[in-house]
């Protein structure tokens, strides 16, 4: 089980100008905020996590990370922290605010890849990898919809083309980006068949979402709940790697919970959700400008 790793393709620390022109192009993704939900359970977190640490090069990146401070299970606010903040910064923030987080993130990228002793070869500077996670990112898009049963504010093409910044931002060159929505799904079905675990894989992903990297408290309170609700969130191809079961019952259940929350998200102002990204984007600002740390 092996990841492909370009040698030559990890990119300046500062943006092309192919990057810059799609960052410029899609300045104007405030509108992403609206197809996102404060009500999607925060075990979409953990399941979001899981589809990105599926694809191995990205799971051995994390587990054998020398970047301390952004360890999940050292540092899980942090963690946390730092990718709600990447999604406001390229939803929201301004192209230089996009360009600040770019090259933090950078900066901590530089420090991840493979050595002699990786069961895979990765290198988190790979483009490939990174569509992978952008795109595991945007499925937040046609999630709510499913949570608002198919309702949209706008038109998913243009939400589709927007979520590229997701990608850009990682520096992923934007034709790498499936054209359409109709590629995309292409793009994620063949992923999703493509994927292998191996044991410690499945083991590191499953104790995500039994938040492991929680206190013991939260766990024994949480842990199960989470579980079943990442495992209602992910995709059935990556339950069944995973090696759980999903039977009509607890479809049924899950169904339950998405009602539930739908109608919570049907009750809150769409600027709820913006406000979050403001102080996401106003607390990496003032991060930056005394010198902490940004990521």
């Amino acid at each position: 089980m092996t990841e492909r790793v370009p040698p030559s393709r990890e990119p300046a620390r500062t943006p092309s100008r192919r990057t810059a022109r799609a960052e410029t192009d899609a300045a104007d993704t405030l509108f992403l905020t609206d197809e996102m939900s404060a009500w999607l359970s925060p075990a979409y977190g953990a399941a979001n996590v899981v589809m990105q640490l599926a694809r191995a090069g990205v799971a051995y990146g994390v587990m054998e990370s020398r970047v301390d401070s952004g360890n999940l299970h050292e540092h899980p606010i942090k963690r946390g922290r730092t990718t709600m903040t990447y999604i406001a910064v390229a939803v929201a923030g301004s192209a230089r605010d996009r360009r600040i987080y770019r090259e933090a993130v950078d900066a901590v990228h530089a420090q991840v890849r493979s050595t002699s002793r990786s069961p895979v070869s990765y290198n988190a500077f790979d483009p490939e990898l990174q569509l992978w996670v952008a795109a595991c990112m945007s499925a937040v898009f046609p999630d709510t919809r499913r949570l608002r049963g198919g309702r949209t504010y706008h038109d998913p093409e243009a939400v589709h083309r927007a979520a590229s910044i997701f990608a850009t931002m990682l520096q992923v060159p934007p034709d790498m980006w499936p054209a359409d929505r109709e590629a995309f799904d292409r793009y994620w079905n063949e992923q999703l068949d493509r994927l292998e675990f191996d044991d410690r894989m499945r083991e590191f992903l499953i104790g995500i979402a039994r938040l492991d990297f929680l206190p013991r408290p939260v766990q024994i309170l949480l842990g199960e709940w989470d579980l079943f609700m990442t495992l209602g969130y992910l995709p059935p191809q990556l339950r069944e790697k995973l090696g759980f079961d999903w039977t009509a019952a607890e479809q049924h259940r899950f169904d339950r919970w998405q009602r539930g929350l739908a109608v919570l998200d049907r009750l809150t102002p769409r600027a709820v959700v913006r406000l979050g990204m403001r102080a996401a984007i106003w607390d990496m600002r003032l991060r930056y400008v005394t010198g902490a740390t940004v990521v």
